[in-house]
């Protein structure tokens, strides 16, 4: 019985998960109106990057570049920070120039009525415009950004995968990526 259901039911699950996921895009580079999945080219920095012992951008899952009329605007990063109630299924937008241009929490567990209030667009405003090089992190671990009362943990997993995606942006920009080709 459950491989029926399953067998009816993954098709319009995968569906969901896609349309999510370009929502989620939209929402971090919203000039954008073409996204290019550019994992592999994620893959290679991480790769490269571990080679000195240590798995670094280990919250870093994917990575699309975003278009307009065939010019690279920004990249969107696919992130899974460990949050209170389990992972975090985030997206963070970093414009061309550096700046975080958007944050958007794709799927989660957190608790409702506290963790789960880092979906709301006043707490993922507070992300939006800060640069390349800055070490992000909430105010208790002494960073700029304010947590949620009463969800501290939550606030700061979407705080590290804001961090993370700056930090994978930083490695991508200094090996020339941001020209059209990576």
């Amino acid at each position: 019985v459950l491989a029926v259901v399953n067998g009816i039911t993954s098709d319009r699950i995968a569906a969901q998960a896609t349309i999510r996921l370009q929502q989620a895009l939209k929402d971090v580079l919203p000039e954008a109106d073409e996204f290019r999945d550019e994992t592999e080219a994620l893959s290679l920095v991480k790769t490269e990057a571990s080679s000195g012992g240590k798995s670094p951008f280990a919250i870093v899952d994917k990575m699309y570049a975003g278009y307009v009329r065939g010019e690279r605007q920004g990249f969107a990063f696919m992130c899974f920070p460990a949050g209170y109630g389990g992972v975090i299924e985030t997206v963070v937008g970093v414009s061309s120039s550096g700046n975080v241009r958007g944050v958007s929490v794709v799927r989660h567990s957190e608790t409702p009525g506290l963790g789960a209030n880092i979906t709301g667009g006043e707490f993922q405003k507070r992300f939006v415009g800060i640069p390349r090089g800055t070490e992000v992190k909430v105010k208790k671990d002494g960073g700029q950004v304010d947590a949620i009362t009463g969800a501290t943990v939550s606030s700061r997993a979407v705080a590290n995968a804001v961090n993370e995606a700056l930090q994978v942006f930083e490695v991508v920009s200094d090996k020339g990526a941001l020209g059209n080709e990576l």
